[in-house]
């Protein structure tokens, strides 16, 4: 009975390392496309665990963000600001962004102008599986 028991806490605790590394390769500081670091003038590490990457970024008026990744996740929108968003391989689009919204955001590589004359502050939840 010891003998199974110890099996299945083994194989609970491969399961779990191995579900945990998955989570990490997510979004890493090692991606040469990480917010973090290629923006890291607008973007900081709010707060970050195994299910979740909360960034929180401050978009001056004109400002363009070099290239970056997000994987999939929300924006919470703090203020109001027009952003200026070109996806890789799709067209530029002018969003207005309203403060007291959010939205869904699929897994992206873009680069982000704030098109506007106000600061765009953004909470971004990036999920990691």
């Amino acid at each position: 009975m010891k003998k199974k028991l110890l099996s299945v806490l083994t194989l609970a605790t491969v399961v779990a390392a191995a579900w945990a590394a998955r989570a990490a390769r997510a979004q890493s500081a090692d991606d040469p496309l990480d917010p973090i670091r290629v923006a890291g003038d607008t973007h900081r590490l709010a707060f970050e665990n195994a299910f979740v990457r909360v960034l929180d970024v401050h978009l001056p008026p004109g400002k363009v963000e070099p290239r970056h990744r997000h994987p999939h996740g929300m924006s919470v929108y703090f203020t109001d600001w027009e952003a200026k968003v070109t996806p890789d391989g799709g067209a530029t689009e002018v969003h207005h962004r309203q403060a007291g919204t959010f939205a869904w955001n699929e897994a992206v590589v873009h680069t982000v102008q704030n098109a506007g004359p106000t600061e765009g502050h953004i909470l971004r939840i990036e999920l990691k599986y």
